[in-house]
């Protein structure tokens, strides 16, 4: 079978990837991009949910103007408001649906199965069976394959215990008894949402319960050197880590990799707090430590303010995720090895180049190099402009 061959393979068709590939075609660059378009929002978050970045921070960075939340609710007769009335997922996904098919029309919606690196260049498989050659790779393959359960969990059986990710309908624990376990906006929406649904939820969490302030109603000179406006949070550390992603760089290694993971959490959005405080109970303070099978549900050992043993239908893991370069298998384990690592993932350069030469990661696993910005759509805008730049020029 022939090789196929292109200059830049961009795997993961998530918000970096779609961004990526649009700016690298404004740019000139040949791409070309892999994956399901926005398959972790469409197909692994609840129906329901709300987005919890604010609809001006919510936007795809695009090469040119006009391709913002506001525009496509605009051009649809859509009502927009943009602060203090969160989005919705189903609005996000007809945005993001309209972003891709007029900028990126031309995803190939197949996975990429294996990745290796040879004198040649970079080979990737394909697993419609075809084999592609690339000078550049750009990994944006997203959070899901770094969900993480604790260990306490695992020993229970797949049936009662499953990671956030993995519900789109929630309806279907109606009238069950559900644990939600963590303290982030993950736990907390999901917990909310099956109050909402009809189940018995109980929410556990190590920690008490956060919810971040609402953004402030005006945006004038005097709230903006209060609060300064950005699409990550507004305070003045988030502009920071959303301006300054290059002198974030310049931190010691242990500041940037707590500074990844803690940034904006675990806390949940200031709209979910009356949908959550006095709904249902919030065991705050208890850390699981056991966890076994009963029958077909789950028996969980509580250790707090005092010792609980309590018996669920299932149990739901809003914990989180956990970077570790392993969790992405389709990389072949001589270019794994290959890879200085930070954090449990690639250390880069300001370009999101990896230390092997000509090979990017950007999201998530960019995050301990490049900031906590680099988690959120907000991280698009950085990354699709810089990454375009660094490709376009071939420069180091």
């Amino acid at each position: 079978m022939a090789i196929e061959h292109t200059n830049v393979a961009i795997i993961g068709a998530g918000p970096n990837g779609v961004a990526i590939a649009a700016q690298l075609k404004a740019s000139g660059v040949e791409r070309r991009i892999f994956g399901y378009p926005l398959a972790t929002w469409r197909d692994r978050m609840p129906e329901g949910m709300l987005l919890r970045s604010e609809p001006y921070a919510s936007d795809i960075a695009a090469p040119v103007s006009g391709f913002g939340v506001r525009d496509y609710c605009f051009a649809n007769d859509l009502p927009y408001i943009e602060r203090k009335q969160p989005l919705s997922l189903a609005t996000f996904l007809r945005y993001a649906d309209w972003f891709t098919n007029t900028l990126v029309p031309d995803v190939e919606q197949v996975e990429v199965t294996s990745l290796q690196h040879d004198k040649d260049g970079f080979l990737l498989s394909i697993k419609d069976e075809r084999q592609l050659r690339a000078r550049y790779v750009v990994v944006a393959t997203g959070v899901i394959p770094f969900a993480f359960i604790p260990e306490v969990l695992r020993s229970l059986p797949t049936q009662v215990v499953s990671h956030s990710s993995a519900h789109l309908d929630l309806q279907a624990f109606r009238g069950k008894r559900v644990a939600a376990v963590g303290g982030g906006q993950s736990a907390l929406e999901t917990a909310a949402l099956l109050h909402e649904a009809g189940a018995e939820v109980e929410l556990i969490a190590r920690e008490s319960i956060m919810f971040n302030k609402p953004v402030p109603e005006t945006t004038g000179v005097l709230t903006w050197l209060h609060k300064p406006v950005n699409p990550l949070c507004e305070t003045w550390h988030c502009f920071a880590y959303y301006a300054l992603p290059d002198a974030f760089r310049a931190l010691p290694e242990r500041v940037r990799v707590d500074k990844a993971r803690t940034v904006l959490g675990p806390s949940g959005a200031w709209w979910l707090q009356q949908r959550v405080e006095g709904r249902f109970p919030l065991r705050t303070g208890y850390r699981i430590i056991d966890a076994h099978p009963i029958g077909d549900r789950a028996h969980l050992v509580l250790e707090g303010k005092r010792r609980d043993e309590v018996t669920y239908d299932h149990v739901i893991a809003g914990t989180g995720y956990r970077l570790n370069l392993d969790c992405l298998d389709f990389i072949s384990p001589e270019l794994r090895g290959a890879l200085k690592l930070t954090g449990g993932v690639p250390v880069l350069s300001r370009s999101f180049e990896s230390s092997v030469p000509d090979l990017f990661f950007v999201g998530a696993p960019a995050a301990p190099s490049l900031g906590p910005s680099m988690r959120f759509i907000a991280g698009t805008r950085f990354t699709a402009r810089r990454l375009a730049r660094r490709l376009q020029s071939g420069k180091r």
